[in-house]
């Protein structure tokens, strides 16, 4: 079986809560009723579930039966549904963990469901027991007498990852465990790139939060520097996501001329007492050819991943050329074959305000469609995936504060591991820097929901 029909097999969904023929356990609370729809007024034509209520209040269903399989502790489950309104209101989402009737833990999301449409909702939970039930409530609190909510395509699923195919090594500070690659079971990482490999400290007392994962960049040469960053970082509680610039060419490395160089710097950071990932020659398209690009990523995965087990091997593209360039740059064409990859990562920048050859773009990149067809191709080929590097220009900034804490919200739902902002001028086509006021607080309100290493 290979790592990706492995990771496939973790990820079944368990068979719940398409609402066609039953009402899958549920039922109303505190006067609220259920009951199927008619044909035609769930997603994709089919039925849902009805939950109504008499009086002006909440609609509340909760689950009478038990939700996931027999799990070890340290199990990740990802709990979706959707949920629809005639009108605007909010939905609410908890799943409760519980063993021999006793409440474990709880995990509640909320979203403001837009009128008319489907909303989802999503809820990741790790188990703290082994086999215990999950219990699920939905709930809006403020409906109109008579009022109601359709909910339909219920799925439960347990996540690869931690507590899967290489186990809980660590626990983050959200309560969701990581693999010793720190690959987290659940939550979304938030830091950044800051300065030219500037030490973040300054940074991290402006915001009053630590970033969570801290992007760096070296030199094949800077192999040393790298260690010791990645020592700090470990230090400060950041995950270090480092990238390098390779030794010799792409066909060279691919043929095994930098293999000692590779194996040394994969040893060295097995030393550093923490997860650390890497990534080699980020952002490829237009640097040669590509298909060399793909060939040395083939050889050099299972080399570092065999040298050191705290080393994610990550690949990091731009994003965009992969689904809107040519297509020699497609997934389908650059992504490497027959080897594991720990994290896929795609640098992803909000163009609005951006000035090029004297013009203001003013079309606002769509990054919910970037993440839709990014976690749908990730799911296939069985590897997490993560933001590498993002930005948004002080003009979006103005416009839309929340942008930066809406992309990171956004990409929780989507499955998305890790959020590193490009703090930086370095390079820049645009004022990426977290220099405003409005930049810097947007960031903060992300941050401040993240999960960081212990």
């Amino acid at each position: 079986m290979t790592p990706a029909q492995s990771r496939s097999a973790a990820g079944a969904s368990l068979p719940t809560g398409d609402f066609e023929t039953h009402l899958d356990g549920f039922a109303g609370v505190d006067g609220s009723r259920v009951a199927l729809s008619r044909d035609g007024a769930g997603r994709n034509d089919s039925r849902a579930m009805v939950v109504r209520t008499p009086r002006a209040g909440q609609a509340a269903t909760v689950s009478k039966r038990r939700f996931a399989g027999t799990h070890a502790a340290g199990t990740a489950y990802v709990v979706r549904v959707w949920v629809r309104s005639a009108s605007a209101r909010q939905v609410a989402l908890r799943v409760r963990e519980v063993k021999q009737g006793r409440n474990v833990q709880a995990r509640t999301t909320r979203v403001a469901a837009k009128a008319g449409s489907w909303t989802r909702l999503k809820v990741r939970v790790t188990t703290k027991k082994r086999d215990s039930a999950l219990k699920l409530r939905i709930r809006a609190p403020h409906v109109p007498a008579g009022g109601k909510v359709l909910v339909d395509d219920l799925s439960v699923t347990p996540k690869g990852g931690a507590g899967a195919s290489e186990g809980v090594a660590g626990t983050l500070t959200n309560g969701c465990g990581r693999t010793a690659r720190g690959i987290p079971s659940c939550g979304t990482y938030v830091g950044a790139a800051h300065g030219s490999n500037t030490d973040p400290s300054a940074l991290e007392q402006q915001l009053g939060d630590r970033l969570a994962v801290r992007r760096t960049y070296f030199t094949s040469t800077g192999v040393a520097s790298a260690v010791r960053t990645a020592q700090a970082d470990l230090a400060a509680g950041r995950l270090p996501w480092m990238s390098f610039k390779l030794p010799y060419s792409w066909t060279e490395m691919a043929d095994g001329r930098g293999d000692a160089w590779a194996r040394d710097l994969a040893q060295r950071l097995a030393a550093v007492g923490g997860p650390v990932w890497v990534a080699f020659h980020h952002e490829p398209e237009g640097d040669g050819d590509i298909q060399e690009w793909r060939r040395m990523q083939e050889h050099l995965a299972p080399l570092v991943r065999a040298s050191a087990a705290n080393v994610a091997f990550t690949v990091v593209m731009t994003g965009w050329n992969q689904f809107y360039g040519d297509e020699q740059y497609s997934l389908a064409q650059i992504w490497p074959r027959g080897v594991e990859i720990d994290v896929a990562g795609f640098d992803i920048y909000q163009q609005y305000g951006v000035v090029k050859n004297g013009s203001t773009t003013t079309k606002w990149t769509d990054f919910e469609q970037y993440y839709r067809a990014i976690s749908t191709w990730a799911r296939g080929v069985g590897v997490d995936w993560a933001l590498g590097e993002t930005g948004v220009t002080d003009v979006a900034a103005e416009a839309r504060p929340t942008a930066i804490a809406d992309a990171v919200r956004l990409m929780e739902d989507y499955g998305g591991i890790a959020y590193s902002y490009f703090d930086s001028a370095l390079n820049s086509v645009a004022p990426w820097t977290l220099d405003t006021p409005a930049k810097r607080a947007g960031f903060a309100q992300a941050l401040a929901g993240s999960p960081s290493l212990k």
